[in-house]
């Protein structure tokens, strides 16, 4: 599948226009799951008998809240995101709920997804504005580990320019920092021998590199500092800062990013309305408002908060938690 996309890389880009610069959203939104039992995943803790009591109420009530963030982000921005990825999405069902029993419904949002080989069954996806956007290219990349994790979502598309995005969900720490190392390196083995391909490609036709961004978001369960994709790291200030997406034990964490290769200049924001955050009773400040905390339900949407993509021209400044 990667020989085959790279075989891709270098055709001409499309010369027809689509939309003004895309706009890109991205959350993590901790354990998107529908309520039925998947015979093939290891889901059963998410079902209304399971462990977490998830019923159809309390999935609907993720799934309204996750359409009022990206409303929310639609108010301060100026408009609907272009292109909205998410992680810990269990599968499509959940995604036909935002776009078709909410709000959202009455944009033109549409749905990319492939199911991936983890075992609890969560990958990640994209949802784009038809009007907007045109998606050339589809394709899952297997990040080759054991046991298996989430695949790469790879959409190459056509907006102002052609868009050649990725997103990814890396291995967790799970087991230790070191222990779990291996698995984050072969991610993003799979992601540079994309990226590396598309700079040699932009190198050779200048003409494309000016009309081409790379982009690489998603959740990649370690800081900045860790990461080097050979990319324009957009996330290292904000973490240098102190910022963050993810509070654990009272310090903010940055492993949300956005990753860019691009003629125009791009700034990552932190989205952190304040219906997304609750008090730090253990730590003081506030932390993001999860669904569940351990085993007991929480009420909130993630542990995690969105990140966007703009064109630094029109990013603002970043609020301080």
């Amino acid at each position: 599948m990667r020989r085959e996309i790279i075989g891709l890389i270098c055709l001409l880009f499309t010369t027809f226009t689509l939309s003004a610069q895309p706009f890109v959203f991205f959350w993590n939104t901790e354990n998107w799951f529908d309520t039925a039992d998947d015979p093939l995943t290891a889901d059963e803790e998410f079902t209304p008998r399971g462990e977490k009591h998830w019923t159809r109420r309390r999935l609907q009530r993720k799934t309204t809240a996750i359409a009022k963030t990206i409303a929310a982000a639609a108010d301060r921005y100026g408009d609907f995101p272009t292109i909205v990825a998410f992680a810990e999405v269990e599968n499509k069902r959940v995604l036909y709920g935002l776009i078709r029993d909410t709000p959202l419904e009455k944009l033109d949002y549409e749905i990319i997804h492939r199911d991936s080989p983890d075992r609890r069954g969560i990958d990640v996806a994209v949802l784009y504005r038809g009007s907007q956007f045109r998606p050339l290219k589809v394709a899952a990349l297997t990040v080759p580990t054991e046991p298996p994790t989430r695949d790469i979502l790879y959409v190459k598309g056509v907006a102002a320019d052609t868009l050649h995005l990725l997103v990814v969900h890396w291995p967790s720490k799970l087991g230790g920092v070191q222990g779990s190392q291996g698995r984050r390196e072969a991610a993003a083995g799979v992601v540079r021998h994309i990226t590396d391909s598309l700079k040699a490609c932009f190198e050779e036709h200048p003409q494309v590199k000016e009309r081409s961004k790379i982009v690489v978001t998603g959740d990649f369960n370690d800081t900045p500092d860790h990461v080097d994709l050979g990319l324009d790291n957009l996330a290292l200030p904000l973490a240098v800062e102190g910022r963050g997406t993810l509070r654990f034990r009272g310090n903010w964490e940055l492993i949300d990013q956005f990753h860019t290769a691009s003629a125009v200049p791009l700034r990552m924001e932190i989205f952190a309305p304040d219906f997304l955050l609750e008090k730090d009773k253990s730590f003081g400040g506030r932390k993001p408002l999860r669904t569940w905390l351990g085993p007991r339900y929480n009420g909130g949407v993630s542990d995690h908060l969105p990140i966007v993509l703009l064109p630094a021209a029109e990013a603002s400044q970043i609020p301080t938690f």
